[in-house]
C-alpha cells in the first residue's frame, strides 16, 4: 500500500461507522482526492523553487517545500541509449551501451545479495 492509500485508509477508518454504504468507493474517492492534493502541493513547491531559486528557498521555505522526485536512472539510461531498433544492433551491443551508460553514472548491475 502506497503513502496515498495509507492516508486515505486512515481517513476512511476515522469516518467508519457513519453510514457509508460503499467502503470501496469511499476509499477510491479519498485516494483520488489525496493524490490530486499531493500533485498540487508538488506543483506549488516547484513554482516557489523556480521563482525564488534553490539557494533562497532552502533556509526560508524548506519545511514547506516538497523536493522534486529524483528521476529514475534506468529510465534516463534507456532514453539515452534507445535510439530505435535500427540503432540497437545485437542484444550484446545494446547491453554494452546500457552498461557504459550505467558506468558513466557510477551505477552497476549485480545480483541481489552481492
Amino acid at each position: 500500500m502506497n503513502d496515498i492509500e495509507q492516508k486515505a485508509l486512515a481517513l476512511v477508518r476515522k469516518e467508519d461507522g457513519k453510514g457509508y454504504l460503499n467502503y470501496d468507493a469511499a476509499f477510491a474517492a479519498l485516494c483520488r482526492a489525496i493524490e490530486q492534493h499531493e500533485a498540487f502541493r508538488q506543483e506549488v513547491s516547484d513554482a516557489v523553487v523556480e521563482y525564488y531559486g534553490e539557494e533562497y528557498v532552502a533556509p526560508w521555505f524548506a519545511q514547506f517545500i516538497i523536493p522534486k522526485p529524483k528521476p529514475d536512472p534506468l529510465v534516463e539510461i534507456f532514453n539515452e541509449v534507445d535510439n530505435g531498433p535500427a540503432a540497437w544492433g545485437s542484444p550484446e551491443e545494446y547491453a554494452a551501451k546500457v552498461r557504459a551508460a550505467l558506468d558513466a553514472r557510477g551505477l552497476e548491475i549485480r545480483e541481489k545479495g552481492q
